[in-house]
C-alpha cells in the first residue's frame, strides 16, 4: 500500500469513526491538517475513497459470514458483491453528473468572460471619444478667444480714427476764424480744409466699411463656433449614456459571474481556482484600456 492510499485510507477510518462518510473534501481536509500537503490527484483520492469502501464490505463479509452454511454464505458474499457494485455505480453516475455541471459552468464562465471583455472595450472606445471632444472644445474657445482679441483691436483702430476726425473738426474752426485775415488766404484755406474734411469722410467710411465686416465676419464665426459646440455637447451627452449603459452592462455580466460562482460546488479545488480567476477579472483596472478609434 503506498503512502498517499495509506494516509486516505487512516482519513477515511477516522472520519468513519467520527459518524461522517468519507468524501474526496473531508479526506483532502483531513491530510492537508495532519500532513500540512496535499496528496495525490482528486482522481487518486476517490480511487483510494473507492478501495476504502472495498475493503469495508469486504472485512464485513468476511467477519459475518464466518461459521455459516455455505448456502448462506454464498448468498451473503452475493448481497455484498452486488451492494458494492451498486454503490460503484452510483458513484459513477454522480461522478458523471459533476463533470456535466463543470461543463456547463465553464461554459457560463467563458461567456461571462467575453462579456466583461467586450464592455471593457466598448468603454476604453467612449473614452477615447470624449478625450478628442474635450479637445476639439478647447481648440474652438482658443479660436473664439482669438477673434474676439482682433474685435477689440479693430475698435481700437476704428476709435483712433474718430479721434482724428474730432481733431480735424477743431483744425477746421482754428482755420475759419483765421478767415478774416483776408480772402485770398480764407478761400485757400476754406478749400484746403474741404478737402481734408472730405478725406477724413472718405477715411471715416472706409474704416466703418471695414469696421462692420469684420464684425460681421466675427459674429457669423462666432455663431458657427457656437453652433459646433452645441453639435458637441450633444455628442458629449450621447457618449454619456451609451458609456452608462456600458457600465450597466458591466454590472449585469459580474452579476452572473457571481450566480456562476454561488452555482459551483464548494468542495472542488478547481472550483476555488476558477473563483480566483473571477476575481481577479472582477477587480477594477484588471483589463487594460485599449483605445479605439
Amino acid at each position: 500500500m503506498s503512502e498517499r492510499q495509506n494516509l486516505s485510507w487512516t482519513a477515511c477510518d477516522t472520519l468513519a469513526a467520527q459518524g461522517k462518510k468519507p468524501s474526496i473534501g473531508l479526506v483532502r481536509e483531513w491530510t492537508i491538517a495532519t500532513t500540512g500537503a496535499k496528496k495525490g490527484s482528486d482522481g487518486d483520492v476517490q480511487k483510494d475513497i473507492n478501495d476504502w469502501y472495498a475493503d469495508l464490505l469486504k472485512l464485513k463479509r468476511d467477519k459475518g459470514v464466518a461459521g455459516l452454511p455455505d448456502a448462506v454464505a454464498t448468498l451473503t458474499r452475493e448481497l455484498w458483491r452486488f451492494a458494492a457494485e451498486s454503490a460503484n455505480d452510483g458513484l459513477a453516475a454522480e461522478r458523471t453528473a459533476l463533470a456535466a455541471e463543470k461543463a456547463e459552468a465553464e461554459k457560463l464562465i467563458d461567456l461571462a468572460q467575453e462579456d466583461t471583455l467586450a464592455a471593457i472595450e466598448i468603454a476604453n472606445e467612449l473614452k477615447g471619444k470624449l478625450t478628442i471632444a474635450n479637445a476639439a472644445l478647447l481648440g474652438r474657445d482658443e479660436q473664439i478667444k482669438r477673434l474676439e482679441q482682433t474685435l477689440i483691436e479693430q475698435r481700437a483702430t476704428l476709435q483712433a480714427k474718430d479721434e482724428r476726425i474730432a481733431g480735424l473738426g477743431g483744425e477746421l474752426s482754428r482755420k475759419a476764424e483765421e478767415h478774416a485775415a483776408g480772402l485770398a488766404e480764407l478761400d485757400g484755406l476754406r478749400k484746403h480744409s474741404l478737402l481734408e474734411i472730405e478725406r477724413a469722410r472718405a477715411e471715416s467710411r472706409q474704416w466703418k466699411a471695414e469696421f462692420t465686416r469684420v464684425e460681421t465676419e466675427s459674429k457669423a464665426a462666432a455663431h458657427a463656433y457656437r453652433e459646433k459646440i452645441s453639435t458637441l455637447d450633444s455628442e458629449l451627452s450621447g457618449a454619456k449614456g451609451r458609456l452608462g449603459a456600458v457600465e450597466e452592462s458591466l454590472a449585469a455580466a459580474n452579476k452572473r459571474i457571481e450566480i456562476v460562482e454561488a452555482g459551483l460546488p464548494a468542495a472542488k479545488p478547481e472550483n476555488s481556482t476558477v473563483r480566483q480567476r473571477f476575481a481577479s477579472a472582477k477587480k477594477p483596472g484588471a483589463g487594460k484600456l485599449i483605445r479605439r478609434r
